[in-house]
């Protein structure tokens, strides 16, 4: 029990952590605009989790407002909406990961 206590509080720990680094965060694509960056990942994991026909209800309008809000002008605001677009992605490929291996157990 007490590993697991344990476990489950570094685990919080880092995700609360996690978004530490500043705004100019490039997730490794040799890009310096932040958006593009943002943008470019949330599309390729939407397009990943539409392969595995797990993507989120949400997560295709909110890459369409971002590309609206930067077009007009709204940098900050784009990306906003483009992280928080790239974190359901996310979750939704590891939705897809283990949503294979779901059912009753008995």
């Amino acid at each position: 029990m007490k590993k697991l206590l344990l476990t489950t509080l570094a685990v919080f720990a880092l995700s609360a952590q996690a978004d530490y680094l500043d705004s100019a965060h490039n997730w490794n694509t040799g890009s310096s605009d932040p958006f593009k960056a943002a943008i470019t990942a949330a599309e390729t994991d939407y397009a990943a989790a539409l392969a595995a026909s797990m993507a989120w209800r949400d997560t295709g309008k909110m890459i369409k407002e971002a590309h609206k809000l930067q077009k007009s002008g709204d940098t900050a605001a784009a990306l906003a909406v483009a992280k928080a677009a790239h974190n359901q992605a996310v979750n939704a490929l590891s939705q897809a990961a283990v949503a294979g291996s779901a059912g009753p157990r008995f």
